[in-house]
């Protein structure tokens, strides 16, 4: 009774970040929307903020005969099924085959996309990631925001936007694997409402307190989920008492 008390607590507080989460998301893209409707702030293409668009490397590139046990992340879509990057579990190359694909490395503050398969997905890398820097997979494309014109954080939130997303998708080929056609090119021409960025300063002071909470629950629940897989077998052998575990 005492295991199943305590797994289910665990549970619980997982569910509880997970609804915290969703609202602080929705809270998010809500002042994101009233931000854009406060004024009529001019408007941008992706091209005249990019300091960079690049694609991912072929895919004769990275193979599995490629893959070694450490080095440099291989970044696909299992990790851009939000709106920041999940470090779930990872491929690697080495950092001498990186260097290679130098072209396709990816840093904190990049906007990931995929172009084949899920299209639509975009996440961003955060601060605080597990590694200073990543490789993508065949499918991925990547924006660098000249941060001197426009927040990465910003853009984020207007590419998961129902217009963001219309956008982006407005170059899909629904024939055979849904793609995005010429993806670097096409996402270079993608309009967007462009405050100074003075007024996107204040905007990110409003967001960033929320947009933080949601990275820290959900590194939480990540040690939680490992906690309670790491526990289970112990728990259910009578190898550890509950008594035993302080969180």
């Amino acid at each position: 009774m005492a295991i199943g008390s305590f797994l289910r607590n665990l549970d619980e507080k997982i569910r509880c970040n997970e609804g915290i989460n969703d609202n602080l998301l929705q809270q998010s893209i809500a002042l994101y929307e009233h931000f854009l409707h406060d004024s009529d702030w001019p408007t941008a293409t992706i091209l005249d903020v990019a300091e960079k668009v690049a694609m991912g490397p072929f895919g004769s590139n990275i193979k599995v005969s490629t893959f070694v046990t450490d080095g440099v992340p291989i970044i696909s879509g299992n990790h851009l099924r939000g709106y920041f990057l999940e470090e779930s579990e990872f491929n690697y190359i080495t950092e001498e085959h990186a260097e290679r694909l130098k072209n396709s490395i990816v840093f904190p503050h990049d906007i990931i996309f995929t172009h084949a398969g899920n299209i639509g997905q975009v996440s961003m890398i955060p601060d605080g990631c597990k590694y200073d820097r990543y490789v993508l997979s065949q499918r991925q494309f990547y924006l660098r925001c000249d941060e001197t014109k426009v927040l990465p954080e910003f853009l984020l939130l207007f590419f998961h936007s129902t217009l963001g997303q219309y956008e982006l998708l407005s170059y899909a080929n629904q024939t055979g694997v849904p793609s995005i056609a010429q993806p670097a090119s096409n996402l270079k021409k993608i309009p967007f409402k462009c405050p100074p960025m003075q007024e996107q300063l204040k905007w990110r002071k409003q967001v960033h307190p929320m947009l933080s909470l949601y990275l820290n629950n959900r590194l939480e629940n990540e040690r939680l989920s490992s906690l309670r897989d790491a526990l289970l077998p112990k728990l259910m052998s009578g190898e550890l008492d509950v008594s035993d575990i302080k969180l």
